[in-house]
């Protein structure tokens, strides 16, 4: 994306066959005050649906257009098989509730927005007005993992270049262990059980790794460094480099030889006396594994969790939990 509040741009490489004349300021409505004030994307969070708090009457039409675009057909998808051919990341989403329209609406232009921008941060992205340096060496492939409730919309995000996995919840509630949680789960800000449906990002076993996003964010540089400290070993050259260059919240402690995630911590639903921060579960890189899938699954199954808040209550009693 290039320009200012009075012009924004889209570049893309040409596809062969098809034309890349479609029109470029689709995204002005959305995106034209945030590239002017350096903001990235104004967003809210309710029922699991991303709405945009101060621009939702301005961005009914974004994703329908993008619709229309060859660049967003699921045709368009990176080649794979090739020596030459760069590894895909594992891009992922949540369509967790979808009980208002507007709310859908809302997602599905936020996950245009969120497209676009790891598209620009990609190996693919050729614009000379990048705001980086520094250009990625990975592909890309966009998920969105759609609750079965809301199956009628996979559709919409496989028309703008998603693959859409429509899944149940991976743990039914009567298969958690009596106790606080089982009967407590449901009521739980937002989503209840359904949210645990992003643990299916640690399934797509064909990419090195996996990001799960939020819809309320966008990307502005290449994550490049969190990728190759996952994908290459703590002792190559491309590992330590990568290792050297991590911002930490702890830079004291010694990485692990093998780094299987990485995650933020969320601070805002935290009390600044509190030892403990919960993690932010709207961005998550990890390497895909089955085995850490299940051992999710087991973990809630067993119920170990303590009404509360702080030291003792939580999950296993630790003070993960009760911040919201």
């Amino acid at each position: 994306i290039s320009g200012s509040r009075s012009k924004i741009s889209l570049h893309y490489p040409k596809q062969r066959g098809r034309s890349n004349s479609w029109p470029k300021i689709i995204y002005a409505a959305v995106l034209a005050l945030l590239a002017g004030s350096g903001l990235i994307w104004v967003g809210t969070m309710n029922d699991g649906i991303a709405s945009s708090s101060s621009t939702t009457t301005t961005t009914t039409s974004l994703s329908s257009s993008l619709m229309s675009s060859p660049l967003y057909s699921p045709a368009v998808q990176v080649q794979l098989g090739k020596p030459e051919a760069p590894a895909v990341i594992a891009h992922v989403v949540s369509l967790i509730k979808c009980s208002k329209q507007a709310r859908v609406t809302g997602f599905l232009d936020a996950a245009a927005v969120l497209r676009h921008s790891i598209h620009q941060n990609s190996v693919h992205s050729n614009s000379s007005h990048s705001n980086n340096s520094k250009k990625s060496k990975y592909s890309y492939k966009m998920y969105a993992i759609v609750h079965e409730d809301c199956k009628e919309h996979a559709h919409s995000l496989d028309r703008l270049g998603y693959t859409a996995l429509v899944k149940p919840s991976p743990v039914k509630v009567k298969d958690i262990a009596e106790g606080y949680l089982k009967g407590h789960v449901e009521m739980e800000n937002c989503c209840g059980s359904a949210e645990f449906i992003k643990l299916y990002a640690y399934t797509l076993l064909e990419h090195p790794v996996t990001v799960h996003w939020d819809m309320d964010v966008a990307v502005f540089q290449p994550l490049d460094d969190l990728f190759d400290a996952i994908i290459f070993p703590s002792d190559s050259v491309p590992g330590q480099s990568a290792r050297s260059r991590l911002e930490l919240q702890h830079p004291e402690r010694p990485l692990p030889t093998q780094i299987d995630a990485f995650l933020t911590r969320d601070i805002t639903s935290s009390n600044p006396w509190e030892k403990r921060q919960g993690v932010q579960g709207g961005f998550l890189v990890a390497r895909p594994s089955m085995s850490h899938f299940e051992r999710y699954l087991t973990f809630i199954k067993e119920g170990n969790y303590t009404k509360g808040r702080g030291e003792g209550s939580g999950w296993s009693g630790l003070g993960y939990g009760g911040f919201q």
